[in-house]
């Protein structure tokens, strides 16, 4: 039902606790199998030469409309410690309700420099769920069902511009960059990344116009119906659940000021004294996750445009398939189909990162995400970070701020100890002082080597220095 995935991805989900984005790790030097997610150009001309990820997890959860008391929740107690959660509260102000989850799990991927050249790939399972433009009646309905409406019977509830999305896959991502100008002190680069999905299961509800009166928990009075259902499950035949298969790309730039000449610069050569010259600022931009995914196999789609009277509707109708067969036998003007196109939520990935001194770094980064409003399809939410950070070899410390859709202000922090990375992007959210509506913790194993192999530094005449400046790790 629509209610518990609802409650399962705003609630529960977040006893997993890991963050895709990382904002806390989002312009490290030292971990371009996670940064390259963000700007394929991530994998030039960084501080290590190898970088192999054996595993990580993620999961960022927020909405604005199912809460629990911060007096009476807190992470550790509740989730480490399993004790029992308390009940939801639902916050029914005016304002519309909106909420987005975001997981992944990456398996091994890795990242290479060669010259001036850099590789990556990446094996990840993925989910996203969004609601938005949800009003609090109809929140009510989704999450309670029409025996939790008491408070509602016999008002005119009516919804405009409404979505719901949900879909999760397989992604399978090769990318490549170059750094195709480097004269005096400047850098630039540009990286492509492409990724091949398969899709496992993808929902989505887009409503234009609804208006409707519940007269009790089984009887609902629909006035006006006009959007679109469809879900897609696979076959589930025992050979394969794969429901569809699509297609994504990044696409980077990035400019980078040094602090070295760079005119006859390759990161990691022998004539580069095998390391790789520092920076004392770059920009970078990119749109990432641009691409769509056709789901044709266990697929439904209704397109409804009707004008309704009374019908028999409650709440044990509200499963993506049920609603769709309800809207099917009961509403006129319905067009079905067997197959759907759901877009991936797609980005505009805007990034400076300024090398103060003595391993200290300040940086900030603007996600901007892609509208999603005549098409199915999750729409990555708006955030703002700023991040100062202190980065060495062996650790890494970051502090960061960060704005979620223009309004809710989160800090987070993160700490990379060797290999092991572990951080959060809503540290508050964990220790009980304001109410409890998402949370997020993230972590990653990998292993990294910081000079190539076989690499000897070249020696100027006389023996006396090296033909670069090196650059401390």
């Amino acid at each position: 039902m629509l209610k518990k995935l609802v409650l399962l991805i705003l609630l529960l989900n977040v006893s997993l606790g890991f963050s895709q984005d990382d904002y806390g790790i989002a312009h490290s030097n030292y971990a371009p199998t996670k940064t390259f997610l963000h700007n394929p150009t991530n994998s030039l001309d960084n501080k290590v030469w190898l970088d192999v990820h054996l595993i990580g997890a993620g999961t960022f959860v927020y909405n604005n409309f199912l809460y629990m008391k911060g007096t009476q929740f807190a992470f550790f107690p509740n989730i480490v410690l399993g004790r029992e959660w308390p009940d939801y509260q639902f916050n029914l102000n005016d304002s519309k309700k909106g909420g987005y989850q975001d997981s992944d799990f990456q398996l091994i991927s890795a990242a290479i420099q060669y010259k001036n050249h850099g590789f990556a790939f990446s094996t990840r399972l993925r989910t996203h769920f969004d609601f938005r433009r949800i009003s609090p009646g109809v929140g009510l309905l989704l999450t309670e069902g029409t025996y939790g409406m008491v408070d509602y019977y016999d008002q005119i509830l009516s919804a405009e511009n409404m979505y719901m999305n949900q879909m999760s896959y397989a992604e399978y991502a090769l990318s490549y960059s170059n750094t195709f100008y480097h004269f005096a002190h400047e850098t630039m680069g540009a990286g492509l990344t492409l990724k091949i999905l398969n899709g496992y299961t993808g929902a989505g509800v887009r409503v234009k116009d609804l208006e409707f009166n519940i007269q009790d928990p089984n009887t609902t009075d629909f006035f006006v119906f006009d959007g679109t259902v469809a879900y897609g499950t696979g076959p589930n035949d025992g050979n394969s659940n794969i429901a569809g298969s699509g297609v994504a790309f990044d696409l980077g730039f990035v400019y980078k000021k040094t602090l070295h000449n760079v005119t006859h610069y390759e990161p990691y050569s022998e004539a580069s004294a095998c390391e790789p010259y520092d920076y004392k600022y770059k920009i970078s931009a990119a749109i990432v996750d641009l691409g769509y995914i056709n789901f044709n196999k266990n697929a439904q789609r209704y397109d409804v445009e009707s004008d309704l009277s009374a019908t028999n509707f409650d709440g044990n109708e509200l499963t993506f398939g049920q609603f769709g067969s309800f809207a099917n036998d009961n509403f006129t003007n319905v067009e079905t189909a067997d197959k759907f196109r759901m877009l991936t939520p797609a980005a505009l990935n805007l990034m400076v990162d300024y090398n103060y001194q003595n391993y200290y770094y300040l940086s900030g980064m603007i996600t901007q995400g892609v509208p999603r409003r005549a098409s199915l399809g999750v729409r990555r939410p708006d955030v703002w970070a700023l991040t100062g950070r202190y980065q060495r070899k062996w650790f890494e410390g970051s502090l960061t701020a960060s704005m979620f859709n223009y309004e809710d202000l989160r800090l987070g922090t993160a700490l990379r100890f060797g290999y092991f990375t572990i951080g959060t992007d809503k540290l508050l959210s964990m220790m009980g002082i304001w109410d409890f509506y998402g949370t997020d913790l993230y972590f990653n194993l990998r292993f990294y080597l910081t000079k190539r192999p076989g690499c000897k530094r070249k020696e100027k005449e006389g023996g006396k220095r090296n033909s670069a400046d090196c650059v401390k790790n």
